[in-house]
């Protein structure tokens, strides 16, 4: 065992001590989190490595605490498990190698109602996350991987909502790690939130200052989200441009990205519940016949399509886009049909596609797989879930051997995955 492992657990080991210890007696302490656990069964048709079928399980677990530190203050908490998986994207859930344990969230809160000319102002200081919308530019995962380390503020003045972000993402250390260098990256942003004719509206703008001269980005979006006329008939919009400092000398560099989604729920003859929901977003990539780069990478985006906790389940999902693993150059479309019936309200039944294409049609370019899956998901009770999965990834493209190695590797591999997933999840 790694020292970093050992200095990790005994990390965990003394906050859910000091948590837990002196606050349970004073009656201001909550607990709330979760746990998955899969077990998959993958079977592979037209493989260039002979690949047939593989069974294994996955886990994940979350826990987060807070506590009142006064009338206005609190502090929380969030621990999560981690699996090494470096072979492969998470998928919406940790990989398959050795586990271990981090702290995904960790600050202190305080809330200031009727301050200055503000209905209320709030601020956090310590590891957090700010998502912005649905994700197109900055989201929040699931199970967050990612350190933001600083501090937000937030300033309502009815029906304005201003809040501001700031944080560092990454830190250079000394050879013997003991203590910083000079170099971090570094990452701004702020978020304008209103509401005009009962549609909730935004404009943000997101600064990065990657260590080096030459590596900054900003980020200007806008979007809208709520109800079209009938109840239940919800709609959003987003969309964002992007601009990359170069060297001189060098093209000019910048794209844009959007995304829109629009779903209807309603009950009908022996069904409770009917939801037909589509979401369409394209991330800009280059054009070759050009003579600038036209490319849309943000940060830090991840996409919850699909589930109302985490991603949709392909390779659109997980770590992608997430992790800076973006779905540049791409087109993505998804759709999802579920009905949950009368008889049996404890059950959902699901069908989904998800569609992947490239936004210029590139030689040379492998896109990411198609996906269609049926689910069946059952609640146990309140805090208790089954789900029953198939899906089947489809590839897009025909077998490339993009690193010109001479030999195709499972990621060039464009193959047939059949697969059979059941889950178990419970929360507390």
């Amino acid at each position: 065992m790694n020292r970093d492992t050992v200095t990790t657990r005994r990390l965990v080991f003394l906050l859910i001590a000091w948590l837990i210890g002196p606050t349970m007696a004073l009656a201001q302490f909550s607990m709330e989190g979760d746990f998955r656990v899969r077990w998959y069964s993958d079977s592979f048709q037209e493989a260039v490595d002979s690949r047939a079928k593989e069974s294994y399980m996955r886990y994940l677990a979350r826990i987060r605490a807070k506590t009142k530190a006064g009338e206005n203050t609190i502090f929380a908490a969030e621990l999560i498990s981690l699996i090494d998986n470096p072979g492969q994207p998470v998928r919406n859930i940790a990989g398959t190698g050795p586990m271990r344990f981090g702290v995904s969230q960790l600050y202190a809160e305080i809330t200031e109602p009727d301050f200055l000319i503000f209905d209320v102002v709030r601020m956090r200081l310590g590891r957090q996350q700010f998502p912005i919308g649905n994700g197109l530019s900055w989201g929040e995962s699931y199970y967050m991987l990612n350190k933001f380390d600083g501090l937000r503020l937030d300033f309502l003045y009815d029906p304005l909502t201003l809040s501001l972000f700031g944080a560092i993402t990454g830190q250079n250390l000394s050879p013997s790690g003991l203590y910083p260098d000079p170099g971090s990256d570094q990452i701004y942003a702020a978020r304008l939130g209103s509401t005009v004719m009962d549609q909730s509206v935004m404009a943000y703008g997101i600064l990065q200052r990657p260590r080096g001269t030459y590596n900054d980005t900003y980020v200007l979006g806008v979007g809208a989200n709520g109800e079209i006329g009938l109840r239940d008939l919800t709609y959003f919009a987003e969309g964002a441009y992007q601009q990359f400092k170069q060297p001189p000398g060098f093209p000019e560099k910048g794209g844009i990205g959007y995304m829109a989604g629009i779903s209807y729920r309603w009950g009908m003859g022996p069904f409770r519940s009917i939801k037909v929901e589509t979401r369409y977003a394209a991330y800009e990539g280059d054009d070759a016949t050009t003579s600038t780069i036209e490319q849309f990478s943000p940060p830090h985006p991840s996409w919850f399509w699909g589930s109302r906790s985490g991603y949709v389940d392909g390779e659109i999902g997980g770590d992608y886009p997430h992790n800076t693993l973006v779905a540049e150059g791409s087109r993505i479309w998804y759709t999802r049909f579920y009905v949950i019936p009368r008889a049996i309200p404890k059950l959902r039944i699901q069908f989904q596609y998800v569609k992947v294409g490239e936004y210029v049609d590139n030689d040379g370019v492998n896109s990411m797989d198609d996906e269609i899956s049926a689910r069946l998901y059952y609640a146990l009770s309140t805090q208790s879930q089954l789900q029953l999965r198939f899906s089947r990834v489809m590839p897009n493209a025909a077998d490339r051997d993009l690193d010109g190695g001479g030999v195709i590797t499972s990621s060039e591999d464009r193959i047939y995955i059949n697969s059979l997933m059941l889950e178990w999840q419970l929360s507390f």
